[in-house]
């Protein structure tokens, strides 16, 4: 009898334990499924971060690469070409020779000039003598001192002459194609090439005449060629015309351009992106904001992966990105697809991450004179 009531207590105690098991499944049950179905409904969305980045005011303009000086070479002799010391496309220094031309005359001449520089100058020392002693006439002394002036000046005219048989680069550069081979005759003051200093290209261009006040020596361009697509060079504004052009309604501004290495010509096409104001602002990507009723919303997602509609007030805006004023801060998380299946305090699965684009892109410009942009980067003024 004992053994069989010990036997009921142990199946007593087997199923309660059963039972307050099965209790806890179902109240656990519909947190599960609660769970499981909050997870299925959740939308993906692809979201990006907020950043700190550059947002500029530009004026967008068009102009001609010329290089900060040039010459046309021209001989200052008239006579037979005897030697051209470069062929064209070449590099020289300040002073190296071009071109040379016949030079026995005037070697000759110099000759003449040299011996009778040394004939009047021993004749003006031997009246200077005869003069302290008081044995020649003042006016012999003087004769004596002009004949030493002319020939001084005689020996200097022919030496210019010799000179004057060579041309020379009058600064570094890159010399043209020559017009002329050796045995040609050329004239004096005939132009035979030329000679560009392209370490550094001048841009001009014309901007609108309401940016005037705004536009100052020492701006910052930027300026694209087709010759390098996808690069960049950056300049800064060195004179502005003083004139408004009265059919245009625009003024003449110049850039220099710096050019390592020589690599852009003179004579190229640039596209110059104008800055007129810099400064740091907040970015997000345009396709995040939502326009509804004349304002502007967002939907940033929060540390718990929920969905927050928020408004935010816009600033400059550029195709892909848009300045906030108001409204979001560096760091918050935006989403740029998925918008429409995301909720105010709904949860979302974050499917993708694209990185934030905060620094200018190269410009390539619109190819309009005056083409007024204030940017993030680089965009255009909205009207």
């Amino acid at each position: 009898m004992a053994g069989l009531m010990r036997q009921l207590a142990v199946l007593g105690v087997l199923a309660g334990a059963g039972y307050g098991g099965w209790i806890l499944w179902q109240d656990a049950r519909p947190a599960a499924q609660e769970a499981a179905q909050r997870a299925r409904s959740a939308p993906g969305v692809v979201v990006s971060e907020v950043a700190l980045g550059s947002v500029e005011r530009s004026v967008s303009a068009v102009g001609v690469a010329t290089p900060v000086q040039s010459v046309r070479l021209a001989p200052a002799a008239s006579g037979r070409v005897v030697e051209r010391a470069v062929s064209g496309g070449e590099t020289v220094e300040a002073g190296e020779v071009v071109l040379k031309l016949d030079e026995e005359t005037q070697a000759a001449a110099l000759q003449d000039a040299v011996a009778e520089l040394s004939r009047a100058s021993n004749a003006f020392d031997r009246s200077r003598t005869l003069q302290e002693q008081g044995r020649i006439a003042q006016t012999a002394y003087e004769t004596a001192a002009a004949d030493l002036a002319t020939a001084e000046a005689a020996l200097a005219q022919a030496r210019k002459a010799l000179a004057d048989r060579t041309l020379r680069a009058p600064f570094g550069g890159i010399v043209g194609f020559l017009d002329v081979d050796a045995g040609a005759m050329v004239a004096s003051g005939d132009a035979i090439g030329t000679l560009d200093d392209i370490s550094a290209l001048d841009v001009d261009f014309n901007v609108p005449e309401r940016f005037f006040g705004e536009v100052q020596n020492g701006a910052t361009i930027r300026a694209t060629t087709e010759i390098f697509r996808g690069e960049t060079f950056t300049g800064f504004v060195t004179a502005i015309d003083r004139r408004i052009d009265t059919v245009s309604r625009s003024f003449k501004a110049r850039a220099r351009v710096p050019n390592p290495g020589l690599r852009i010509p003179a004579g190229a096409f640039m596209r110059v992106t104008l800055v007129l104001e810099a400064r740091d602002g907040v970015i997000a990507p345009e396709e995040a904001v939502a326009p509804e009723g004349g304002r502007s919303y967002v939907y940033v997602v929060t540390p718990e992966d929920r969905a927050e509609r928020r408004e935010v007030r816009l600033g400059q805006r550029l195709p892909g990105r848009v300045e906030v004023l108001e409204g979001l801060s560096p760091g918050e998380r935006v989403v740029v697809r998925g918008v429409q299946k995301a909720r105010d305090g709904a949860p979302v699965e974050v499917i993708g991450v694209e990185p934030p684009e905060t620094s200018a892109p190269p410009t390539s410009g619109s190819g309009a004179i005056g083409d007024a942009a204030p940017a993030v980067g680089g965009a255009r003024e909205p009207a």
